[in-house]
């Protein structure tokens, strides 16, 4: 008798909401969304570009609870290095985004690795969700943004995308996927500016979504992508924006916005991009939502 070659398990898909609500990946009641928001940058020198010193990683501290992000560049970075104000000092957390700075005909490979927040441990967090927004280009014919990602289970996009997928390494087969070894490249196909960038992971619209894809990863202590910027007419920066959860998959969340902070305190100035961590506000988002009057 010949033995069957065993098939893996095939992978769950974000393209399902019911398996999206199974795996609980939307719920920061559940430590389960990886979550910006909450987050801090504890150390910023992203290949050695400072503008601190030290170890040469990007650390967002307490991405899921006593575990931070830490981003390491494994080719040489170059971020915009013609605005004073812009280039590393704009890589760090802005609305609940993620941000990473790059001058323009250029590319960098980055490592994303978890690691334990006491120990500097690597560690894996449960199944979640990293999603990329904002590919578009600049107005060159030839100008084009990329972010190619590998270590992938599932990947998002909308049936208006418009994004070009290319895979890479079968990375888009059956196998690979249900194996979390996914691997494509993303990239824009149309012209954008800052009038139509999103202001909240959680609230995107029609064309915002357009150019937005999310992942879902499993079983990963770390993942690798690609970030390029090629064919610009002008040498210039460009900000490549992320999260965890967002609304191409999750559905909306109560933010701070609706919640009345106790009497002694006050709702803090980005309320509107803090989301709580029940539906509607309660109690307990107090700290998240609201600031000690002095």
């Amino acid at each position: 008798m010949i033995p069957r070659t065993a098939r893996p398990t095939r992978s769950p898909t974000i393209d399902d909401s019911s398996t999206v609500d199974e795996m609980q990946i939307c719920n920061a009641r559940f430590g389960r969304s990886l979550d910006l928001t909450r987050a801090a940058v504890a150390h910023s020198n992203l290949g050695g570009a400072g503008p601190d010193g030290g170890a040469e990683t990007l650390v967002y501290s307490g991405v899921f609870q006593n575990t931070d992000l830490v981003i390491t560049a494994a080719s040489p970075y170059t971020p915009n290095l013609l605005n004073a104000n812009g280039g590393v000092l704009h890589n760090g957390i802005k609305g609940g985004f993620g941000v990473i700075n790059m001058a323009c005909d250029g590319s960098v490979d980055l490592l994303f690795s978890f690691v334990d927040a006491t120990s500097g441990a690597p560690t894996t967090p449960p199944p979640f969700l990293f999603t990329w927004f904002d590919s578009d280009h600049g107005m060159a014919h030839e100008s084009r943004e990329s972010i190619q990602v590998s270590g992938f289970s599932s990947y998002h996009i909308t049936d208006m995308s418009s994004l070009d997928i290319v895979e890479v390494n079968d990375g888009l087969g059956e196998i690979a996927l249900a194996e979390a070894r996914g691997s494509a490249t993303f990239s824009s196909t149309m012209r954008g500016g800052k009038v139509d960038n999103p202001v909240s992971p959680l609230t995107l619209t029609r064309l915002q979504a357009d150019r937005t894809v999310a992942l879902l990863f499993s079983g990963k202590s770390s993942f690798t992508v690609t970030l390029s910027e090629t064919g610009y007419a002008n040498p210039q920066g460009r900000n490549f924006y992320f999260s965890g959860a967002s609304a191409m998959v999750c559905p909306d969340d109560e933010r701070c916005t609706s919640y009345a902070c106790p009497s002694g305190f006050t709702q803090k100035m980005d309320a509107e991009f803090r989301v709580c961590a029940g539906n509607p506000c309660v109690e307990v988002d107090t700290d998240n939502c609201c600031y000690a009057d002095a």
